[in-house]
C-alpha cells in the first residue's frame, strides 16, 4: 500500500494566530474583569503561592516604581495583601486574595473547560510531545522578550521613515534626544524629487512628524525615551537622507555621538548641535553666504571638511587643544578667534564648551 505523503505543517503560522487569539482573550476577559493584562499576569504569578514584590518585578520585568503601582491597584481593589516578610522585615511579601481569585475562576472556567475537552483529544503521547513543544516555544517567547526590552534595536529589521516634499522651498531638520551612529547625507541623483527626506534607522524608528509652514517644511526627529520612542542606539549606522535640491537648516539636541553630517555637494543654512558632541564629521558643500556652524556643550574628535578655497572662521570659548588647520598644528590655547572675511561666503565655525581633536581640511 501507497503510502500518503506527508504535509508540512506551517507551525509558524499556527503559532502566531495562537498567540493572536490568546491576547485577544485575556483582552476580553480583562475588560470583563476590570483588569489591565500587566494585572492578569500578576494575579496569574500570585495564584500558586506568594510572591516578594522584587521577584514579581522581575518575572514581569517591570522597575519597582512601575511594580508598585500595579501592586497599589490591585490592593485597593481587593485582589492581593502586601505584608513585611517575617525573614527580612525590608521585604514585602504579595499574596493573592483567595475569594477573589476564585472569582476569576468563574469569569475563566468555560475556557478551561473547553481547554480540557481539546487535551482529551489527544493521547498521552501525544500530550508529552505537544508539552515539549510548548515548553520550548514559551522559553524561546521568554529569550527574545528579554532581548528586546534589553536592546530594542537588536535584531530589528531597518525602519524606513519619509514624507513628500510639497512646496517647500527651504526646509530645517529638528532632532532630539542623544544621538548615537546616525549619518545624515544629502540624497543623489535618483534620489525622489517629490520626497523631503528618507529615514533608514536600525531598530525601530524614532518619533517624527513634518511641520509646514509659509516658508518652510520643518522635520522633527525624537529618539529615545523623552521623545517616546523605541529607538535605541546601537552598533549600526542609521541613515537620514535629505533632499538635496533644498537649502536645509540642521538642529541638533541632547548631545551626539559618531555623528556623520556628509553634505559634500550642499551648503545648509545653518548647522546648530547643543547638548555636547563626541566624534563629528562635517562635510559640507561650498555656501553662497557666510554659514554659522554652532556647536554649544564642548567638542571632542571634530572634523569639518570644505571645498577648497572656501574660508573658515574659528571662535572657541573654554579653552582649545590638538588643532589642525589645512595641515598645520595649533597649540593649546584659551580661547580661540579667527574671523571670517566679512561679507565672505564661507562657514563660521562657533564653539562653546572647549574644543580638542579637531581638524579643519578640503575634500574633494
Amino acid at each position: 500500500m501507497e503510502r500518503a505523503p506527508e504535509v508540512e505543517v506551517d507551525l509558524d503560522g499556527l503559532l502566531r494566530e495562537l498567540v493572536s487569539a490568546a491576547q485577544l482573550f485575556q483582552s476580553a476577559a480583562g475588560v470583563r474583569a476590570r483588569l489591565t493584562p500587566t494585572e492578569l499576569a500578576v494575579l496569574t504569578l500570585l495564584r500558586a503561592n506568594p510572591r516578594v514584590a522584587g521577584q514579581l518585578a522581575l518575572a514581569t520585568q517591570l522597575t519597582t516604581g512601575a511594580i508598585t503601582r500595579v501592586l497599589d491597584g490591585l490592593e485597593r481593589r481587593g485582589y492581593v495583601t502586601r505584608l513585611p516578610d517575617p525573614g527580612d522585615r525590608r521585604r514585602v511579601v504579595v499574596t493573592a486574595v483567595a475569594e477573589r481569585i476564585a472569582a476569576l475562576d468563574v469569569l475563566f472556567g468555560p475556557m478551561t473547560d473547553a481547554a480540557a475537552a481539546v487535551q482529551a483529544r489527544f493521547s498521552p503521547a501525544e500530550q508529552q510531545t505537544i508539552a515539549r513543544f510548548l515548553t520550548a516555544t514559551t522559553d524561546m517567547l521568554r529569550d527574545q522578550t528579554n532581548s528586546l526590552r534589553a536592546d530594542p534595536a537588536a535584531g530589528s529589521a531597518p525602519v524606513t521613515l519619509g514624507a513628500p516634499l510639497g512646496t517647500a522651498t527651504q526646509a530645517r531638520l529638528f532632532v532630539v534626544g542623544g544621538l548615537k551612529h546616525l549619518r545624515i547625507a544629502a540624497g543623489g541623483a535618483d534620489f525622489p524629487a517629490e520626497s523631503l527626506y528618507q529615514g533608514d534607522f536600525a531598530g525601530a524608528a524614532p518619533t517624527s512628524e513634518v511641520i509646514v509652514r509659509p516658508d518652510e517644511s520643518e522635520v522633527r526627529l525624537h529618539f529615545g525615551r523623552r521623545g517616546r520612542s523605541l529607538w535605541r542606539p546601537g552598533s549600526a549606522t542609521s541613515t537620514l537622507t535629505l533632499n538635496p535640491r533644498l537649502p536645509w537648516a540642521i538642529d541638533v539636541r541632547g548631545g551626539t555621538q559618531g555623528l556623520d553630517v556628509d553634505l559634500p555637494g550642499v551648503a545648509p543654512r545653518s548647522v546648530s548641535l547643543t547638548g555636547g558632541t563626541n566624534g563629528l564629521t562635517l562635510r559640507l558643500g561650498a555656501p553662497r553666504q557666510p554659514v554659522t556652524i554652532s556647536l554649544t556643550g564642548g567638542v571632542k574628535a571634530l572634523r569639518l571638511e570644505r571645498p577648497a578655497g572656501v574660508p573658515v572662521g574659528l571662535r572657541i570659548r573654554g579653552g582649545a587643544s590638538t588643532i589642525v588647520i589645512d595641515g598645520q598644528r595649533h597649540g593649546a590655547a584659551a580661547n580661540w578667534t579667527v574671523d571670517l572675511p566679512h561679507g565672505s561666503p564661507g562657514y563660521e565655525l562657533a564653539i562653546t564648551g572647549g574644543a580638542s581633536q579637531l581638524a579643519i581640511a578640503t575634500h574633494g
